[in-house]
């Protein structure tokens, strides 16, 4: 008993050298990490992590009515898909107006769940309406005119915001969402997303290449909030979304992640985890494919909404805080967030089609860079509008 009793001691010693280990290595965001992952039954972050992280209210507009959908239905097989793939949420919009909304147990019209990466469209979103008034120069502006601290590098000094929002700022950066001990994990849970970004520099001439970083979108994020702020002190991201997005388009409450709470000196976490609607994210969509304005009023720039939706000269396949496909039959672009949360717009054909939810597949055909099932979202959608 006794070899029993040193040898648990033995094996408690050794978790505790290893966690003040981990600790002094300044990787103690672990142990947040393990207790809002597997600690709730996911090996990753989820759609409803929002009572894991303080929140910031992205307050509605005044209530706008939602047609009543035309109920077109699901083919078997894609009622199939979305129910394996434990979906949250399957909207299409034809010409603004719904034909076809499904909600799956226990997620409804006004469940709030995170959309992920698709808060990195709402941020270029953002900086656009900076720009159009004028809070921002321009969306070429340097980086370093707010964030001083790359004034001096030899790289960063020059990168640009739309290099921010188009993946080619050059920002050093490892993207990745399963291991527990790398930059991206430390940046969901590690409460400083700020200092996380600012620890890293530039690998490449901004401009140079193409490469998807979570930490791009940060630094844009904190450059718009100072922008904000030297113009009106106090003014955060989430109260601007409410400003310029949420309220004229008459949108439900929402809420942003902070990396802390406010009063600790907490930011959003910018390039993720805004917890909103299926319905929201459909009339942001709209807005995309109506050029920036709604209800016949400018909400962004028409030429602002063309230049996130076109290709960002070093890749086909991503523009300005979107992803798309200009040469599939037809054209489509979309936002789309860690576990399948997309808002795909088929200019053409007039489509949104939005589908939220918990898992995904990674599986690959036609494109090396665009997850299959979201061709089968557009097939869908176009077969329920396609004359009998």
């Amino acid at each position: 008993m006794k070899y029993v009793k040193r040898g648990v001691l033995g094996l408690l010693v050794l978790l505790v050298l290893a966690a003040a280990g981990l600790q002094l290595a300044g990787h103690g965001y672990i142990w947040n990490a393990l207790r809002y992952t597997y600690l709730q039954g996911h090996n990753t972050a989820h759609i409803d992590d929002a009572r894991n992280f303080a929140q910031a209210p992205i307050a509605g507009g005044a209530p706008q009515p939602w047609p009543a959908a035309a109920s077109r239905p699901l083919s078997a097989g894609m009622a199939d898909y979305l129910r394996r793939h434990r979906s949250a949420a399957f909207l299409v919009l034809h010409r603004g107006v719904p034909v076809h909304e499904t909600y799956f147990p226990p997620y409804g019209p006004d469940s709030r769940t995170n959309v992920f990466s698709m808060a990195k469209t709402v941020m270029t979103m953002l900086t656009g309406a900076a720009v159009a008034e004028g809070i921002v120069p321009s969306f070429d502006a340097p980086l370093s005119t707010w964030v001083t601290e790359y004034a001096n590098h030899p790289q960063g000094r020059s990168a640009t915001l739309a290099q921010l929002s188009g993946m080619t700022a050059g920002h050093e950066w490892d993207e990745n969402y399963y291991l527990p001990l790398n930059p991206t994990t430390e940046l969901y849970f590690g409460g400083n997303a700020r200092g996380t970004v600012l620890r890293h520099g530039f690998e490449r001439d901004p401009g140079s290449g193409y490469e998807y970083s979570s930490a791009t979108t940060q630094l844009l994020g904190i450059a718009l909030q100072r922008a904000l702020q030297a113009r009106e002190p106090g003014l955060t991201l989430a109260a601007y979304a409410s400003r310029r997005l949420w309220q004229p388009l008459g949108l439900a409450e929402a809420s942003w992640s902070l990396d802390r709470p406010r009063a600790d000196g907490g930011m959003e976490l910018a390039y993720c985890c805004i917890h909103t609607s299926a319905r929201n994210m459909a009339r942001l969509a709209q807005l995309l494919l109506q050029d920036g304005r709604w209800n016949g009023q400018p909400v962004l720039p028409a030429g602002f909404v063309k230049r996130m939706t076109s290709p960002n000269g070093h890749v086909s396949h991503y523009g300005h805080g979107l992803w798309m496909d200009p040469g599939h039959d037809p054209p489509f672009y979309f936002m789309q967030g860690h576990l399948g949360q997309y808002a795909i717009v088929v200019p053409s054909r007039e489509l949104v089609i939005v589908r939220l939810g918990q898992w995904r597949t990674k599986e690959r055909k036609r494109h090396p860079s665009i997850p299959e099932e979201v061709y089968l979202y557009v097939e869908e959608a176009l077969a329920m509008v396609r004359p009998d």
